[in-house]
């Protein structure tokens, strides 16, 4: 342990320290948000694969930790990474869905786009969709 750290009681989920100075830490399995980027695509006629979210590769943006995606109404969101869709969720019973990758989080290389994109099937409708990419270095 550190000289600046100071253990307290705990178990192997927790400890209680008493930090001086700087310390870096690297937390496993836990993913620290510091990217967030959203998009909204609207008026999205039926059957019709509708991007709402690009977002691509930078030094302050390199692992996605989670997607959250909604709608109107619901839906089948694909999520595309330079242009090959990788996984591919429908929204019910409720409008919303995640792609969740906190406790593996989806690390992107140098030039990697990432889509998000949207397709409905309720015929004579258009309808509004949302989704919000958070990630970190």
């Amino acid at each position: 342990m550190p000289s600046n750290v100071k253990e307290g009681w705990g178990n192997k989920s927790t400890t209680d320290a008493e930090v001086t100075g700087d310390v870096n830490a690297t937390i496993e399995g836990v993913a620290l948000i510091s990217y967030s980027t959203n998009g909204t695509v609207a008026n999205v006629p039926a059957s019709t694969k509708s991007t709402i979210l690009t977002a691509t590769y930078s030094a302050s943006f390199n692992n996605i930790a989670l997607i959250s995606c909604s709608g109107q109404d619901y839906a089948k969101y694909y999520l595309t990474l330079n242009g090959t869709d990788i996984d591919i969720r429908r929204s019910g019973p409720n409008r919303n869905i995640d792609f969740d990758f906190k406790s593996n989080p989806l690390g992107l290389s140098s030039g990697d786009v990432v889509d998000i994109k949207v397709e409905h099937f309720f015929t004579g409708d258009l309808i509004d969709f949302e989704a919000t990419i958070y990630g970190y270095a």
